[in-house]
């Protein structure tokens, strides 16, 4: 489970974490009091494990148990404001030069 605006830091993880019953987690801190995210999961019915970490993105390769396949899964939380897509839309086209999954 992805999580957006979080406003979670390293201080206050653990503390929520517990409450929420997931027995994985990795986050991305905020900046100043905007963003923030946190996903959360257990090694149940998937595997998976962080890949890259931005300021605005997880990417998490996760291994499908019944299905007996991988995918990547990214959490994205895109900028607002018009100047600050270019630059992020290319960081997600990087993407592809190094990931070659679904």
């Amino acid at each position: 489970m992805f999580l957006l605006e979080t406003l979670v830091n390293e201080k206050n993880i653990l503390f929520i974490l517990p409450k929420m019953g997931f027995q994985h987690f990795d986050y991305v801190d905020p900046v100043n009091h905007s963003g923030g995210l946190t996903v959360l999961w257990d090694n149940g019915r998937i595997h998976a494990s962080v890949l890259k970490k931005e300021c605005r993105a997880i990417h998490m390769l996760v291994y499908d148990t019944a299905k007996l396949c991988s995918s990547i899964v990214s959490g994205v939380y895109a900028p607002a404001q018009f100047q600050d897509k270019d630059q992020f839309w290319n960081q997600l086209l990087q993407l592809h030069n190094v990931i070659d999954l679904p």
